[in-house]
């Protein structure tokens, strides 16, 4: 995959949280923008792999997860199923290290718009269910991070 580096004065600012959307999956969530982060990470409730079956007979491992949006008192399930294109280990925000699952979509992010990996976690706890991460940002955006949701706006009172 070719990368195209543009010049940072070309490159959009954005802040260091944003509303990030996973068209694909019809999901728009608010997400961290960091750049201390190597890869980009969802929230899931659950997950399970599994296989189905392909074109010429070729078993594609697929993983299944809930993604839960909303408010704690009303909140919203997702199920998505994609591809699982591997696992990666990562260290979590405790420094600890995990092997998670990872998946690829589209991610697009005000004027952010690419293919990335994410890697499926229980973020249970954290502030944000969305992570981008440096290498989803790479070459595509510079963060400013004295601002938050320079480019999406915040959030309105209906995704609340």
């Amino acid at each position: 995959m070719e990368r195209r580096i543009r010049k940072v004065h070309e490159l959009p600012v954005l802040g260091w949280k944003e509303h990030v959307e996973l068209p694909d999956w019809g999901l728009r969530l608010r997400g961290k923008l960091d750049t201390g982060a190597r890869s980009s990470a969802l929230h899931v409730a659950s997950f399970e792999e599994g296989h189905r079956e392909g074109e010429a007979d070729d078993a594609v491992t697929i993983v299944r997860f809930d993604v839960v949006l909303g408010p704690k008192r009303a909140p919203r399930r997702h199920t998505i199923e994609a591809p699982l294109t591997g696992h990666k280990r990562v260290r979590d925000t405790r420094a600890r290290t995990e092997v998670r699952p990872v998946v690829r979509a589209r991610i697009v992010c005000g004027p952010v718009d690419t293919e990335a990996d994410i890697t499926l976690t229980d973020r249970t706890g954290m502030n944000f269910r969305m992570l981008l991460g440096r290498l989803t940002l790479e070459g595509r955006a510079l963060v400013d991070p004295a601002h938050g949701y320079l480019v999406t706006g915040p959030r309105t009172r209906s995704e609340r």
